[in-house]
């Protein structure tokens, strides 16, 4: 028997002996238990964790009287959090708050005496001794003029004769009124049937006052709430989410500062909307506009999807000798990234670029596979979503330029990562060599998959979107002294709710790819079956040579690449002159420096002393 139970049959005792010295009421508020419950996502856990939670629900209550948490438990199995408060007038101060939002999640609170609350409560909806038969009566009346046809119309509740002779508030007078439940709940029972009600213009500054129209009226299709003073997306959460109003079709919000301010703000009406159908995702028409057609994620395992034109494509390689690169590369910097991040200060250019962005509005995957939620609590700071980041100081700190800035600020504050690269069906990588770019070819990857999160208490698993653009290491250069035969110029790492591999699962590959390996050679380290390797790769400089001479005859040498210290004014002018004169790019530069890099005057040199240039200098 636990300590709740133990409290309950020792109070049911004292209820049938009494207790002369304590009361049976003070042992039992003392061990008063509330139960929290996250009914958006399965974040019980961080929520315990998050010490903002129960300042939020103390903030909250403080005006009314003052709360005493302790003893905090979770339950991740049933997404929920419980505490001790020290009596019932704290655990009803709470319980009022069930429905609000905390970190965009609705919670729903409920305590071990609900029963006692509501017999305790006169005023509450569910009891009528605080509601005289004379305003009963005129509030019927009132409702019975109001109703024609399907249509009940509750539009300036607070002008009408019938409720003002009786005495009766209008909803919108006070955020605890319970005229609005009243008047709901006898709706409910004279006209059940009614699928369009209208609120307009009764003062409301939110709904909390008419939040018992989930409760009496479920299948509710339309609702008007135009000309009211809600003025932010939260005093519409006493009636949203999936589970509120399922049935809502229409919803009209017109002239109320929330939808009025939006929309001066942002210029148009986009973000308003989104965060209007995010809450009430059911309706079809918004403000009588037409909602946008949108993707429905909570579906069922087997959904007949239209054919596309082409089949989808898993893993794409423009060569053999891009893959043999990329399979290498990958390998490496994935082992690194897990294993120890100031290593990876030797592949990224003095000049790089590196920023990371979470989405959080990406739905989690509806499949079989167990996942625990994560927050994105060690991310945030460092995101550099343009939709959220609208300063530019922030965006501007949050893109890390250079190796040691990209390492030390960038990927050592992130979560110790673990990428499974035994699993090459995680992955679905695409990769091609790219010229005019830089002034060396390079190479664009582009890696979806996804990683787990190395927790303390759990693991998380998050998917992820990773493009690099890569070029040559140099020879002499702090990568290629490191092994590296690819420095990385470009980094970008999106990461969003893990979603599983199912859009390239049943993929089709591309012909010119090999097919993916599961077998690895005893002694290389796991990597992807979708980047297969080859026992022994080409060198990164054998392979862009090999290409370079296959899909660009008239390119230079690979040893044209640009020397340290030269400009691209001046590269440019080398590979002219290598293009004219058929010099080796470190003759061509050698000339151009006499020349004060004058590509005609250099000509003419070179045909000056063409008979003694060396025979290497040709290419």
């Amino acid at each position: 028997m636990n300590l709740l139970e133990t409290t309950k049959k020792l109070s049911s005792l004292l209820q049938q002996f009494g207790n002369p010295v304590f009361g049976h009421e003070v042992l039992l508020e003392v061990l008063l238990e509330v139960l929290l419950e996250v009914t958006d996502q399965g974040q019980g856990q961080d929520l315990l964790n998050d010490n903002g939670l129960f300042d939020f629900i103390t903030r909250k209550v403080s005006r009314e009287v003052e709360v005493n948490i302790s003893s905090k438990r979770s339950n991740p199995t049933t997404n929920t959090v419980s505490f001790l408060v020290d009596n019932i007038s704290q655990a009803k101060a709470i319980a009022a708050l069930s429905g609000i939002r905390y970190n965009g999640q609705k919670l729903t609170i409920t305590t071990s005496e609900d029963a006692r609350i509501q017999r305790d409560r006169p005023s509450e909806p569910s009891s009528r001794s605080s509601v005289g038969q004379k305003t009963l009566n005129a509030i019927q009346v009132f409702v019975r003029s109001r109703y024609n046809g399907g249509f009940l119309n509750l539009e300036k509740i607070g002008d009408d004769d019938i409720l003002r002779a009786a005495n009766v508030a209008p909803p919108g007078a006070s955020s605890r009124s319970e005229s609005g439940t009243t008047i709901i709940r006898t709706a409910a029972e004279l006209f059940p049937d009614a699928s369009t009600i209208s609120f307009a213009s009764n003062e409301l500054k939110s709904l909390r006052p008419i939040a018992s129209l989930a409760q009496y009226f479920p299948k509710l299709m339309n609702l008007s709430l135009k000309g009211n003073r809600l003025r932010d997306f939260k005093d519409l959460d006493a009636l949203s989410g999936p589970k509120a109003l399922p049935h809502l079709r229409e919803l009209i919000l017109l002239d109320n500062p929330v939808r009025d301010v939006d929309i001066a703000l942002n210029k148009d009406d986009i973000s308003y909307r989104r965060q209007i159908t995010k809450r009430f995702p059911s309706i079809q028409m918004l403000d009588q506009t037409p909602v946008s057609g949108k993707i429905q994620f909570n579906v069922g395992d087997i959904v007949e999807s239209p054919k596309l034109p082409m089949p989808i494509r898993g893993n794409f390689f423009d060569s053999q000798s891009t893959q043999e690169t990329v399979n290498e590369f990958l390998l490496n910097y994935f082992t690194l990234f897990d294993a120890d991040r100031s290593m990876l200060e030797h592949v990224y250019d003095a000049g790089a670029t590196f920023s990371y962005s979470i989405v959080t509005t990406a739905p989690p995957s509806k499949g079989p596979a167990k996942n625990t939620p994560g927050n994105w609590h060690q991310y945030i700071s460092g995101s550099r979503n343009l939709h959220h980041t609208q300063e530019l100081g922030a965006r501007t700190s949050r893109l890390h330029v250079g190796n040691k800035a990209i390492v030390h600020q960038g990927l050592k504050p992130l979560p110790q990562t673990v990428h499974d690269l035994s699993d090459g069906a995680k992955y679905s990588i695409d990769a091609w060599q790219m010229t005019g770019l830089l002034p060396s070819i390079c190479i664009y990857i582009m890696v979806h998959g996804e990683f787990e999160e190395r927790l303390t208490d759990r693991r998380s698993r998050r998917s992820f979107e990773r493009s690099f653009i890569v070029a040559p290491a140099l020879q002499g250069s702090s990568a290629a002294a490191n092994g590296w035969k690819c420095i990385i110029i470009s980094d970008q790492l999106t990461m969003r709710s893990y979603s599983g591999a199912g859009a390239w699962t049943h993929a089709t590959s591309p012909s010119n790819n090999t097919p993916a390996v599961n077998a690895l050679s005893a002694n290389a380290a796991p990597i992807p079956a979708s980047i297969p390797s080859t026992g022994a790769t080409m060198p990164l400089s054998a392979v862009i040579a090999a290409n370079i001479k296959t899909s660009l005859p008239n390119a230079p040498a690979l040893d044209s690449f640009p020397m340290p210290g030269m400009s691209q004014v001046q590269h440019q002018k080398a590979l002219e002159l290598q293009q004219l004169t058929r010099l080796k790019y470190a003759y061509a530069v050698e000339c151009l420096t006499s020349t004060d890099w004058n590509v005609a005057a250099g000509a003419v040199l070179v045909e000056q002393r063409r008979a003694s240039l060396p025979s290497d200098a040709w290419q």
